[in-house]
């Protein structure tokens, strides 16, 4: 699971609809309080960022005229707060070295990238 945090628009539909649906992940593995401390730790997770994060991708998935059906619920927000308050966790990515991974992992990013 990560989050890339890069420009949406920057995504092809694979990445896109792969870190809207890793972001679900995190946020059920919070919501069962499962620890997120490593992915912390390695980069792969902005906390402060996962709600407005996924209604980034939400956005721009609708934008490609594919359906979103799964919002964050309020219920969510909250214990992602509670949860990460209470550990202290705070999760930063490197978006800047995550686009350039990602031009060199995926031909069709790398050429909306390079646009």
């Amino acid at each position: 699971m990560r989050m890339w945090m890069i420009d949406p628009k920057l995504m092809c539909d694979k990445h896109l609809l792969g870190e809207h649906v890793e972001i679900h992940m995190f946020i059920g593995t919070i919501r069962k309080n499962i620890s997120i401390s490593g992915y912390i730790k390695n980069g792969l997770v902005e906390t402060s960022e996962l709600v407005s994060r996924h209604d980034a991708l939400a956005e721009e998935i609708i934008s490609r005229g594919m359906r979103h059906n799964s919002p964050v619920l309020e219920a969510d927000v909250e214990h992602i707060k509670e949860y990460l308050e209470r550990r202290g966790l705070v999760g930063h990515v490197d978006a800047e070295a995550n686009l350039k991974e990602l031009a060199k992992r995926c031909e069709r990013c790398r050429a909306k990238i390079e646009e």
